[in-house]
């Protein structure tokens, strides 16, 4: 028995010692500043990760585009309305790429780059009408009765088509 109390008193000591309390909070401290910045390394990682994604993400839908683009301007051009299916695309690419656009922002401000806020993308760009051979705009008599009520006069002023012909012989 009177070894037990001796080894106790000893263990007692150690537990209880100024330098052992000195050296779990020590230990405690660092395990704790490794966990919270190893979580940062892991934070700014998966920041990385989503910058890279939408950096593919962006160029893919480029060339995509460019290729597109390239391929229609083989094609005669037809008179065709635009297909359903690529609207309901288009709508379903600008509901993520809004979501996208808001964290891909808040992950470039957690990595120190340049975080400019998510603008709206810009419609896109329709393609120019077909030349037409300009169609004489009719003009309709004036009404031969008056307006019941009193109101401001209203002048419409109806000017011809121009063509490049005209347009050089007025210059001269």
């Amino acid at each position: 028995m009177d070894k037990i109390k001796a080894q106790s008193s000893k263990v007692g000591e150690l537990i209880f010692a100024a330098e052992t309390g000195a050296a779990y909070q020590k230990v405690l401290l660092l395990t704790w500043d490794i966990l919270r910045e190893t979580g940062v390394l892991l934070w700014l990682i998966i920041c990385l990760v989503f910058v890279g994604a939408e950096w593919f993400w962006q160029t893919s839908i480029q060339l995509g585009g460019q290729a597109r683009n390239w391929y229609e301007g083989l094609k005669e051009p037809t008179n065709e309305e635009p297909k359903s299916a690529g609207e309901i695309g288009q709508s379903i690419a600008d509901t993520l790429g809004s979501g996208a656009a808001n964290l891909l922002y808040q992950a470039k401000q957690q990595l120190g780059m340049d975080a400019t806020p998510p603008a709206p993308k810009p419609e896109a760009p329709t393609p120019p009408p077909k030349a037409t051979t300009p169609q004489p705009t009719p003009v309709s008599a004036p009404p031969k009765t008056p307006p019941a009520t009193p109101s401001a006069p209203t002048t419409t002023i109806i000017e011809p088509p121009s063509t490049p012909a005209a347009e050089s012989d007025s210059e001269e």
